[in-house]
């Protein structure tokens, strides 16, 4: 799932990836202001169309924006939390998951076990919950609109074209027309709708082909647009990190039940080749290798909705989690052996309770990291 490889990824991308990396590493500061437009055209040795290529894609993240005047520059902002919900859908709709699956997931994570019973709401789940309701990315612009936010003009020309290409079935490989037959469609700029068709490009719901046959082509939706932007705002919101192992264990456990019911002679080599690279990981590669072997498990569940849920969770994991301690690794490295070899024997009840024996474990160490970032920042706090 987190394969972005698929698409040849534009400067800009790369740029607007690493200074959200900063942001995030930086403690996502509100308010701070980063640098000046030439600032970051020298840091990054870039044009000024790169660095705005970039900033709008900052823009659509959420994470940041340019401010004007004396004390301007890209400054960092809140990511909308409506957005990550609009992103989400958007997946759901154009890939067409079945209701009763998005029925199913909501019901997993209802279920999530707790690592600390209280009565305050799982900020990941929270999330997961609203994006899986019923109401479609049609209902969320029109609640906006009610609420007094007005859209970009590009924001509702990329609504009507999502509504169109799932009108159209959302068949890959369906050109929707040349950039002038768009213009006239929506009755827009070439500006307006380039604005329009770019996070539909980041998203990888249409490719826009140049040439006598070009046209903007419809893609097979790739979910890792989706799972990046809601990490990011999972950064942003400094989720406790129980928070993410309460939703992360139960999508989990059932994925692997899942996943062994559906496993055959296409999807166990390419687990068993992420084991083995399981296998020779170090600490420091250990938590890569590992979000690799669970993502194919999810990506295999039969479930979409479920497997996007997972990347996001291996995705912060990646960026909130310390390496873990040398001394775990045998047994760590020992009960993935065990799973694919359940797995491969059809045995869903012992892969199941081994990948619960792996979150019971991990609930410790959580919890041990947890205790020592609070006694850090109360030192922090105190000093």
């Amino acid at each position: 799932m987190l394969g972005a490889g698929k698409r040849r990824r534009k400067l800009g991308e790369v740029v607007a990836e690493r200074i959200v990396d900063e942001i995030v590493r930086c403690g996502w500061k509100e308010g701070e202001v980063l640098g000046t437009e030439a600032d970051f055209m020298e840091r990054f040795r870039i044009s000024r169309a790169t660095f705005r290529e970039a900033v709008r894609q900052l823009e659509w993240h959420g994470a940041a924006g340019m401010r004007r005047g004396v004390h301007g520059g890209l400054v960092v902002k809140a990511p909308p939390r409506h957005a990550i919900v609009y992103a989400v859908k958007t997946y759901f709709e154009l890939t067409q998951i079945d209701r009763a699956l998005l029925d199913r997931t909501a019901a997993i994570l209802r279920e999530a076990p707790r690592l600390a019973p209280d009565d305050s709401e799982n900020q990941a789940i929270g999330l997961f919950l609203e994006a899986l309701d019923s109401r479609t990315i049609s209902d969320l612009a029109e609640e906006r609109m009610v609420a007094g936010s007005t859209p970009k003009l590009s924001e509702i020309t990329a609504l009507r074209l999502v509504q169109d290409i799932e009108k159209a079935g959302a068949v890959p490989g369906t050109n929707l027309g040349n950039e002038g037959t768009l213009q006239q469609c929506y009755g827009v700029s070439r500006a307006v709708l380039r604005e329009a068709l770019r996070p539909l490009e980041l998203h990888e719901i249409v490719r826009v082909k140049t040439g006598a046959r070009g046209g903007v082509i419809i893609r097979q939706c790739d979910p890792a647009y989706t799972v990046e932007l809601t990490a990011t705002y999972l950064a942003y919101s400094r989720i406790p990190l129980s928070h993410l192992w309460e939703a992360q264990s139960c999508l989990e456990i059932a994925a692997v039940e899942d996943f062994t019911r559906r496993a055959d002679a296409a999807t166990l080599p390419s687990l068993q080749k992420a084991l083995d690279r399981l296998d020779r990981a170090s600490a420091g590669h250990y938590l890569a290798a590992a979000c690799e072997f669970h993502q194919i498990i999810a990506d295999h569940s039969g479930n979409r909705a479920l497997a996007l849920f997972v990347g996001v969770a291996l995705r912060y994991g990646l960026t909130g989690l310390p390496k873990p301690d040398e001394a775990f690794l045998p047994a760590l490295k020992r009960q993935h052996r065990e799973m694919v070899a359940a797995v491969a024997a059809g045995d869903g009840a012992a892969a199941k309770a081994l990948m619960q024996a792996m979150f019971d474990h991990s609930r410790r160490w959580i919890a041990r990291i947890e205790r020592d970032r609070a006694r850090r920042d109360a030192r922090l706090s105190a000093g």
